[in-house]
């Protein structure tokens, strides 16, 4: 038996995966110990997996929505300043992090860190000669050439060849391919976080008498991402429902969208809002699409399910996922500083509710669900522990 440290930070659909990850290489026999967001310690603790706080600032859903601005870069765009001190400062006062996941790695055989961490993680296995694992979920940083760009230090730290046997991308190669920069990455497929709260498969009545009805209803969810005005998302997404005659089930998600936001002339009977964890295979695999920001974790739960998706990116590796969506045919993407009623219930009815949209889906979920994305990762990761 190994013990094996995973290191991770950012919201849900940063640290699901490395969970799912985690539990596999219990069920291996290997003793994991997770340093992490406290915001997401509960999940660890539920897998039955030991949870160390990563001396990061805390990223829950109270703290991100004070700050919900920082998480649209589109904001920049429309002349509005960001004040980035609170996360910029954290992130560059490495000491805390660094004192704690040196602690954790005290007895380790092997040390796995998201890209985030890749910095700090190179400098804790140097220091304890551990078989040290890059990964990432996010697969914008892999699939994207830049080849003009200039790099930084920590950017070009990916591609030397001390580790370069040792990278894994979570991401199926059905979805986005590697850049030939990247050929040394292996790609394993998607880490599908499973609860243990969707082990019989449904939620409540009420939802499944709501999502089973025909038409298939819309479903919106915008997972651990805040957004700087909830109730403007919500009402121009039902509104936009109700003119293509759809019902539409609203996730509540870190958002906090809530029936409060509801305009008080939409019919009621055609929303439904979903609080907590909702058993996403089940609710995709009966939506006529899914609506979302454009997490990594969302998509690929979409189209695993055969699910078309509707992309409004705000941020990040978003705007990637969002071409990508495109290019597949699986789905549309829109600006998501431009949204209304019209243009919604428009990309919707003419790129997203087609077959064409709906069968090229179910052709890319036949690929992905054909993949063993977590058993290669694990047995990629034993193969090193090894050597």
């Amino acid at each position: 038996m190994s013990t094996i440290v995973i290191t991770t930070y950012g919201t849900l659909g940063d640290n699901l995966p490395y969970i799912e990850l985690a539990k596999a290489l219990k069920n291996r026999g290997h003793k994991i110990r997770m340093v992490v967001n406290e915001a997401v310690h509960s999940y660890v603790l539920k897998a039955g997996l030991e949870a160390v706080t990563s001396g990061r600032l805390r990223m829950g859903p109270e703290e991100l929505r004070r700050d919900a601005q920082l998480w649209n870069q589109l904001s920049l765009l429309r002349g509005q300043s960001s004040d980035k001190t609170k996360f910029v400062k954290h992130k560059n006062d490495r000491m805390d992090a660094r004192n704690r996941l040196l602690e954790s790695c005290s007895d380790a055989d092997m040390l796995i860190s998201c890209f985030v961490e890749d910095s700090l993680a190179a400098e804790i296995a140097d220091n304890h000669n551990l078989c040290w694992v890059r990964s990432c979920v996010t697969p914008f940083y892999q699939c994207f050439s830049q080849p003009e760009r200039k790099r930084s230090p920590h950017f070009d730290s990916w591609l030397d060849t001390k580790n370069s046997n040792r990278f894994i991308l979570a991401a199926s190669p059905y979805f986005c391919q590697l850049s030939p920069e990247y050929s040394q990455v292996h790609q394993t497929g998607f880490w599908f976080y499973e609860d243990s709260d969707w082990s019989n498969g449904e939620p409540s009545q009420e939802i499944r008498e709501f999502v089973e009805q025909e038409p298939k209803p819309l479903a919106l969810s915008y997972s651990s991402v805040p957004v700087e005005n909830p109730q403007e998302i919500v009402e121009v997404h039902v509104r936009a429902a109700a003119k293509l005659g759809r019902r539409i089930l609203i996730h509540q998600g870190w958002a906090d969208f809530n029936q409060s936001h509801l305009p008080s002339d939409i019919d009621r009977d055609n929303v439904i809002f979903a609080n907590g964890f909702i058993a996403h295979d089940w609710l995709f695999s009966r939506a006529a699409a899914v609506i979302t920001h454009g997490g990594i974790g969302t998509i690929a739960r979409s189209l695993r399910n055969g699910c078309p998706v509707l992309v409004e990116p705000l941020a990040y590796d978003q705007f990637f996922n969002a071409l990508q969506v495109q290019k597949l045919g699986v789905g549309a993407a829109m600006d998501s500083d431009k949204l209304t009623a019209d243009r919604i219930a428009n990309v919707l009815d003419k790129k997203v509710l087609t077959p064409d949209c709906k069968r090229r889906a179910v052709e890319v979920a036949e690929k992905i669900n054909a993949e063993q994305g977590l058993i290669a990762g694990c047995n990629l990761i034993e193969s090193w522990l090894s050597r």
